[in-house]
Order: C-alpha cells, then structure tokens, then sequence
C-alpha cells in the first residue's frame, strides 16, 4: 500500500456507495483481501444521462477491457476517468451486467438476495431523486474467460491482498461502487464469499 491509504474507507461486502469526484481528483479502490469483485459506475454529475460505457469503451480502446493507462469513455464517448494506475494483473470485465434480483432466482436463491443492481440504486439516492436505472458496469477484478469457441467463464480473480487501482477523474462525475454480493459462481473467489474492500479519496 502506498501513501494514498492514509485515509480509508471501508465498503462492507455485499453494499454500495457513491462518491463525488471534482474533475483532476483521484479515487484509489483496494482489493483488500484479493478475490472480491467490485462493479463500478460513473455518471456525469452535470448530466446524469450522460454514464461510464463500457460498449462504447470497448469501441475507443479496441480492447475487451481497459488497462492501467487507458481512458473510460460515456454514452457520448466523451473521457470520463483515466485508469491511472493499477497494480493488479490486470484482469477486469466489461461484458457482464451487474448482478441483480433476477439473476438469484435464477439460481434459485431466496427473494430478497443483496445485488449490485439494487446497491446502485440506493446509492444513487443519495444525490437525485429521480429513478436511474444501473448502466452496465466495469467490474474490477472479475475474470471472465473468454475461450477460442466463443464461450464465457467466470473463475476466480487472480488479484492479490492489497492489489489496487486509481482513476482520475477527467470531469465532475459521481462514481457508483459496488462490493458484489454474488456468492453462488466463484466471481469472488473459490469459497464463494463477498469481503469488504476499502477506497480512498486522493
């Protein structure tokens, strides 16, 4: 860990939170424990329609996700955060959707199951009042195997304890993050359990 640790904030697992981000700041996110998968959102704070995109990140970068150096790019294809550092391998996801009730009862668990969907909502309270639905996320640190036929997997993450990435805000954005609830697919690990991770505001 380096010294922009010296203040932070613990995201328990399974929950949300948004964070302001003035254009030129940096938000540093930490895998504490190596394994837990965080789904990140960044929305325009001037116009909230305007939202991080991943398909249109994919299309800027000719890339399946973005790498430490990389810009995240809106709807509009306007920069919104640049990965400025990262000290993970480097495996992230941009294909998955959040997590969300649907895809519980899929699995057949009980009504009410902790969600990335519902934790962007909540969090999304807490600066406007009108409904926003959750855009697709970057999912930091979740390994989806893409294979030669085409077909997806998702196995456990190869970051470490303490792995980390930073973003620069490129203008005034909220950022939407999310300590994934999954527990049934090994998303957070081969014990398919959430953990805490920890952020700080640089």
């Amino acid at each position: 860990m380096n010294s922009l640790n010296e203040h932070l904030i613990e995201l328990p697992a399974r929950s949300g939170c948004a964070i302001h981000l003035d254009k030129g700041m940096k938000l540093q996110v930490i895998n504490t424990h190596g394994n837990q998968v965080v789904d990140t959102w960044a929305l325009n704070d001037k116009h909230i329609n305007e939202y991080m995109s991943m398909a249109q990140t994919r299309r800027m970068l000719w890339k399946l996700w973005p790498q430490e150096g990389d810009q995240l790019y809106s709807n509009r294809r306007a920069p919104m955060l640049l990965m400025e550092r990262d000290t993970s391998p480097g495996i992230h996801d941009t294909l998955f959707d959040c997590c969300d009730e649907w895809v519980y009862a899929n699995y057949g668990c009980a009504p009410g199951h902790a969600n990335c969907r519902d934790n962007f909502k909540k969090a999304v309270k807490e600066f406007i009042s009108e409904p926003i639905e959750a855009c697709q996320p970057l999912n930091l640190w979740m390994n989806v195997s893409v294979c030669k036929e085409m077909r997806l997997s998702l196995i456990p993450p190869i970051s470490k304890p303490g792995d980390y990435v930073i973003f620069r805000a490129l203008m005034d954005v909220y950022i939407i993050l999310s300590a994934c609830p999954m527990d049934v697919t090994p998303v957070n690990g081969e014990n398919c359990q959430p953990v805490e991770v920890n952020y700080c505001i640089c």
